[in-house]
């Protein structure tokens, strides 16, 4: 009730002092402005204060009423929110890493009951073994590019290694290269459970982006009657059901 006083008072109130056009948002606000277009989505305006500034522009589902300054009204309290992907490309179901991987910006992350994956578990199975969080997401090339290597690297310590017995006893040795070679292993490790972790947050914000994508659908089978002509140049009830999707 008080909506629909609130638009009676707007619709009856007279601003034709001003040779402006007003925007009143949802939240009650105005904006004095200059409409330039109205989209399907959005107004873009001026100020009126600053006729030679920027384009602004809003959403017109946090639009309720624009006032024209020749006294016409725009009423936009039915418009849904439109639907905000968290990628700027385009994104649908099927699609592999590689398609969507440059699409994301994977700090803008941010978790979503529903996820797929979780990137910590991820990055401590990539550090349990290496190429293990990969190989859970399914990317298999890329597990395989940091185990293999890391194997090798294993292999090749230990060649650099060895025991030296004297008088006083046992006592294992390790050459220079030894070390050199643990060290490119540990970098190894940490490039592949930085990697496992972003491809993990990519993987879950696709997801995401699939879900509202199905949200967005409208989906409703109705039941279908008509008349259609038959062999005998007659009209024939015809009965059944219809498929329609809206987006």
């Amino acid at each position: 009730m008080n909506r629909y006083l609130l638009l009676f008072f707007l619709l009856t109130a007279s601003y034709s002092a001003f040779a402006q056009d007003i925007i009143t948002k949802k939240d009650g606000t105005d904006i004095q402005a200059k409409i330039l277009e109205v989209t399907t989505s959005e107004v873009k305006y001026k100020k009126f204060s600053n006729p030679d500034g920027p384009v602004f522009y809003i959403p017109k589902s946090d639009i309720l009423i624009v006032r024209y300054e020749n006294g016409e009204n725009d009423i936009f309290e039915d418009e849904q929110a439109p639907l905000v992907l968290n990628t700027e490309g385009t994104v649908y179901p099927g699609m592999k890493y590689q398609d969507y991987k440059d699409l994301y910006n994977t700090r803008e992350y941010v978790h979503q009951p529903g996820d797929p994956y979780t990137p910590f578990w991820i990055g401590f199975g990539e550090f349990f073994i290496p190429g293990l969080g990969n190989a859970i997401m399914g990317e298999w090339a890329r597990a395989a590019c940091f185990f293999l290597p890391n194997v090798a690297l294993g292999v090749a310590a230990l060649t650099q290694a060895g025991v030296v017995t004297n008088a006083q006893g046992s006592r294992i040795y390790y050459t220079d290269w030894y070390w050199v070679i643990q060290g490119v292993r540990v970098a190894l490790n940490v490039w592949a459970i930085c990697d496992a972790v972003h491809v993990s947050k990519a993987k879950n914000m696709y997801n995401q982006d699939l879900r509202a994508l199905r949200a967005g659908l409208d989906v409703k089978l109705e039941p279908y009657f008509a008349y259609a002509p038959n062999v005998a140049n007659s009209l024939q009830p015809v009965a059944g059901l219809s498929l329609r999707v809206s987006f």
